[in-house]
């Protein structure tokens, strides 16, 4: 009786350690995914390789512009401007060369355009101080950096497969 009732607690001991361990484990997890905006750079926006294809795309100047203007801490032109950007995004959607015009591009503009319309909503409405803008700036230099990096990728997979 003495040996049944030592298997068992040592049984338990052994379940309970390893869902200790197994809750710890997936804490860390979570935590790893996400993106710590405090951390990135200005200087970190990934810039496209393939330059002629942007080049003609005027809407994209004006975007990258806007990038620009809000790195260096200028917010003039997004502060009370709501409307304008929701008619500068829905331009910059229908202007997309045809080359690149695929549904992984609209939807990275379309996060860039929500980042934009909220970095705009809270410069406007509340008083945050600068390391809020500064994380704001970052998520919009993120998004930024996605949508360059998605452009690259469809224009390297039609190099490669040209019929499509």
């Amino acid at each position: 009786m003495k040996t049944i009732t030592r298997l068992l607690i040592l049984i338990s001991l052994a379940i309970f350690s390893c869902n200790q361990a197994k809750n710890e484990t997936s804490n860390k997890i979570s935590s790893e995914k996400n993106i710590n905006y405090t951390k990135l750079n200005f200087e970190e926006v990934y810039s496209i390789k393939s330059t002629t294809l942007i080049e003609e795309w005027i809407n994209y100047a004006e975007l990258f512009s806007y990038i620009e203007e809000i790195n260096s801490k200028n917010y003039s032109s997004i502060i009370d401007n709501k409307k304008y950007l929701i008619r500068f995004f829905n331009g910059l959607k229908n202007t997309i060369p045809e080359l690149i015009n695929k549904a992984e591009i609209k939807s990275r503009l379309t996060v860039i355009e929500t980042d934009f319309l909220k970095f705009e909503s809270i410069i406007s409405n509340y008083t945050i101080d600068e390391s809020e803008k500064i994380n704001l700036v970052k998520k919009i230099n993120n998004s930024f950096s996605n949508f360059n990096f998605q452009i690259d990728k469809i224009i390297e997979k039609q190099e490669v497969n040209p019929i499509q």
